[in-house]
């Protein structure tokens, strides 16, 4: 087990850039950013890779975040069956096949831990970029101690603030991922590109959204990547903020908010 104040290095992997930042603590050392770079779907790390040799020369430990742009998700109805892990692999496993193709067949999935009652969630990441990120922390000495969506992220930090029926809008660049809480269970989840400039943009993809979700009525929250907060026309929602810690405040240091804030 390694000390709180153990140093570490949070990777944002965004839609169209990765973000590395190093930390003791809650103290920013050294932080970069990187141009996203694919070849044949596969994720190139050999810039961020260069960087940890210099920058990131004596952390202990690599957590990366994971933008909901390259992340896929099902909800699981709650049924008896779902308690049993492999047979809830192979049922999320052939929803997503239904939806996204041949291509599920390359995806590592992991499950929500098991509530006996509760909806189960699905997240589904390209196994190529799992492994890419484990050789990564192998050749740098690493310990890779988690590698997690940006919605988990953010609701783990936000839950508490959440009615039991809401929806929550998680901002990126480039992306909008709703989810839809019932009884405080995940029971919808919508995941789309959002173009700029996403201010406007943003109050027709929710309620579009809401309609599809039979939600009209529930109270919206936002959480997003800027400190201002856009007038939204007839839109009616809460913005939320990730919590400041010790030497960071997400709403001064909007770059890093997610990377940091997780």
């Amino acid at each position: 087990m390694f000390p709180l104040s153990a140093e570490r290095v949070v990777v944002a992997v965004l839609a169209d850039s990765l973000q590395a930042v190093r930390l003791k603590g809650q103290r920013r050392l050294a932080s970069a950013r990187f141009t996203l770079r694919l070849a044949d779907g596969a994720l190139l790390l050999d810039e961020l890779a260069a960087w940890l040799i210099g920058a990131g020369a004596g952390a202990r430990k690599l957590e990366v975040v994971l933008s909901n742009a390259w992340v896929r998700y099902a909800v699981l109805p709650w049924h008896a069956t779902l308690a049993d892990d492999s047979l809830c692999q192979d049922y999320a496993r052939t929803l997503l096949a239904e939806q996204y193709g041949e291509a599920a067949n390359g995806w590592t999935l992991t499950l929500s831990p098991l509530a006996p009652g509760s909806n189960r969630v699905v997240s589904a990441i390209d196994t190529r970029w799992l492994a890419s990120f484990a050789e990564l922390a192998g050749q740098q000495r690493l310990k890779l101690s988690s590698v997690r969506p940006m919605l988990a992220s953010v609701y783990n930090q936000l839950s508490s603030k959440l009615p039991a029926e809401s929806l929550l809008a998680v901002v990126e660049p480039q992306r909008l991922c709703l989810l839809q809480l019932k009884g405080g269970d995940w029971v919808n989840l919508y995941n789309r590109m959002l173009t700029e400039p996403w201010e406007r943009r943003l109050p027709g993809l929710i309620a579009q959204a809401s309609a599809s979700l039979d939600a009209l009525d529930t109270p919206v929250f936002i959480v997003a990547p800027s400190r201002d907060r856009p007038d939204l026309g007839r839109l009616s929602a809460t913005w939320l903020r990730l919590p400041a810690r010790t030497g960071f405040d997400p709403r001064l240091d909007q770059e890093w908010a997610f990377c940091l804030g997780c």
